[in-house]
């Protein structure tokens, strides 16, 4: 597939799986909800390598490579779900939206990028404002609402850390085998904290039961095996550019489909998030971004 489809697949995935998530969680436990999406995502994952009679590698950077990705899917998709019992979707897609800024700043310990810029400081400052607006917002309200930030905050941290890091482990396996040896490694975590949580199955409504298969399907296989392939073969700047398109996507549907509103506090720093960002990525740049052919500028960073 070309990359540039690869690209804009990850960006309707992870415009939607905010709300896939939040839906996931209707009348289930997060612990629940991750687990199953979990297990039936490294099920596709298995199946896929018994069709094209694909074997994990094995070599030391492989196994550090499945390591981190694991860690990540489980630290990131663990604060997530447990952020999306109070959060709304586009919130969650809001914070997720800095992942260019904090990925900058981990690019320029462990891959020596430069990021000490004029417009890479301001476009931080502009965001970390936005954040702090948001969570402004959130500590006149409830406390379950300041720890849904919190623990959201952390798994955008974290996700951006391991991004980096598997750019800087740069294994030579496929995307597949990352996101199979990533589940292998993480759904036996999930599987525990379900256990330690009560181990309870709950009435899934049917609402709930499609976003988990959404979410395994597109979520763990498709989402996953296109991001890792995109850590891969990309730059980590253009990596970081989906976060500056989903939050859009997000808010518009959450709004659409499950009547999420801003307030005026959260809205301003949502605006302020997006201006940081884009001043993050193009403070720099000389082109029109009205006069961007898309395909040619992914060809031109990969």
């Amino acid at each position: 597939m070309p990359i540039y489809l690869v690209f804009l697949s990850v960006v309707a995935i992870w415009s939607t799986t905010p709300l896939a998530i939040v839906w996931s969680t209707l009348g289930t436990s997060d612990s629940f909800g991750v687990t199953v999406r979990m297990i039936v995502g490294l099920g596709i994952c298995l199946g896929l390598l018994f069709i094209k009679k694909q074997k994990l590698s094995t070599s030391s950077a492989a196994i550090w490579n499945y390591i981190y990705a694991g860690l990540g899917i489980f630290v990131t998709m663990s604060l997530v779900y447990y952020s999306a019992r109070s959060l709304s979707s586009g919130v969650i897609s809001i914070v997720f939206g800095l992942t260019p800024i904090i990925t900058g700043i981990f690019a320029s310990v462990l891959l020596k990028d430069s990021f000490f810029t004029i417009n890479k400081i301001i476009g931080l400052l502009l965001g970390l404002g936005g954040l702090i607006l948001i969570f402004a917002q959130s500590l006149s309200e409830t406390k379950d609402l300041v720890n849904g930030l919190l623990g959201v905050t952390v798994a955008m941290t974290f996700q951006s850390f391991i991004s980096v890091k598997l750019k800087h482990l740069n294994a030579s396996i496929s995307a597949l085998e990352t996101t199979t040896g990533a589940l292998l490694f993480s759904v036996p975590l999930f599987i525990v904290v379900w256990i330690f949580s009560g181990a309870i199955v709950p009435d899934v409504s049917l609402k709930a039961a499609l976003s988990i298969g959404y979410l395994a399907v597109f979520g763990s296989v498709i989402g996953f095996v296109s991001y890792y392939h995109l850590i891969k073969h990309a730059s980590v700047k253009v990596v970081g550019i989906i976060p500056l398109l989903t939050p859009v996507f997000a808010l518009l549907l959450g709004a659409l489909l499950n009547n999420e509103t801003l307030t005026l506090t959260q809205l301003g720093g949502t605006v302020l998030v997006l201006i940081g960002l884009s001043y993050y990525q193009y403070g720099s740049k000389k082109f029109k971004p009205s006069r961007l052919n898309l395909r040619l500028f992914l060809n031109q960073h990969w």
